[in-house]
């Protein structure tokens, strides 16, 4: 393999673009030279890295994680043969169960029973984050995609259009992974919402076969919330830095070691971040060169 590594992300997702911009600058300034590309959708730099066709991309944590082990919108396995590099911290990017107040309800299950018209934020369910949330509304008998509109309801599918959605009143309900500083978290300080708890067993369920860890919001945690219980929920660990298996141990070992030397800065993507004592905690298989580099520097036995 020569010195050159082809980083690449898919098109839109901005964050995920100045997070390989940040990986590849890293990586030029270690002496290899790097081809960036950028084009697809979500899933796509995952197939390129299984193919072979590129050696870097970036992916949210939950999606790669479901990639390897070829489970959910992977299980054809294509974009399995991808291990671990990094994991770029994202704090507090929890799947948000929403519902504007004034729909009465309080509950998954009561939104199941009642089936109000809801005009919901949702990421696609062929994309690893989007797959999760199909499987935990279906445990309570809802089908995501066909339940909503058979309801008399819409879907909005778009991350950045959430906002002006939830601003013009046609957006009530937000079912995807956001942080307090995104459109869920803004919509809480323009109307009066509800955050919607799973149930243990299922938030279990979700960590054990899709790498979505338990986590719980507190109180405080964002406007609207203050008052009520915590709410039991599942979060995205952050961004993972993937690499194609078929990148070779000394390779993997050095772009590990890029990171951590080389990185301009720490902070990479407004609420995104690396630290070496963080980047091998990630779902995903470490490859076996990054993982050398983090037990060399004491962040993995």
């Amino acid at each position: 393999m020569t010195d050159t590594i082809r980083v690449t992300s898919s098109n839109g997702g901005g964050q995920w673009w100045k997070s390989v911009k940040w990986a590849a600058k890293a990586f030029e300034r270690s002496g290899l030279n790097v081809e960036l590309t950028r084009a697809g959708n979500w899933n796509d730099p995952l197939y390129r890295l299984s193919s072979g066709e590129a050696d870097v991309a970036v992916s949210l944590t939950v999606g790669a994680a479901m990639a390897a082990r070829a489970v959910g919108p992977y299980k054809d396995g294509k974009a399995s043969r991808i291990r671990a590099l990094a994991r770029l911290i994202r704090p507090d990017q929890h799947y948000f169960n929403m519902v504007r107040a004034d729909l009465g309800v309080r509950s998954v299950a009561e939104l199941a029973r009642k089936k109000p018209v809801l005009h919901a934020s949702i990421e696609v369910v062929d994309y690893g984050p989007g797959y999760v949330t199909e499987m935990y509304l279906k445990h309570y008998g809802i089908d995501l995609m066909r339940d909503i509109p058979a309801w008399g309801g819409s879907l909005i599918t778009s991350h950045p259009h959430t906002l002006e959605h939830v601003v013009d009143g046609s957006c009530n309900a937000i079912f995807r992974t956001d942080t307090s500083a995104g459109p869920a978290g803004i919509a809480a300080h323009l109307q009066d919402w509800v955050l919607l708890p799973l149930d243990p067993d299922i938030a279990q369920a979700m960590e054990r076969d899709y790498g979505a860890p338990v986590t719980t919001i507190e109180k405080a945690f964002m406007r609207g919330i203050e008052d009520s219980d915590p709410c039991l929920t599942i979060t995205n660990p952050g961004f993972d830095l993937v690499i194609g298996t078929h990148v070779p141990d000394d390779m993997a070992y050095r772009l590990a070691k890029a990171l951590n030397d080389n990185s301009e800065r720490a902070w990479i993507a407004q609420d995104v971040f690396y630290a070496v004592r963080h980047a091998p905690e990630t779902p995903t298989p470490l490859h076996p060169g990054a993982a050398r580099y983090y037990r060399e520097m004491g962040v993995l036995k």
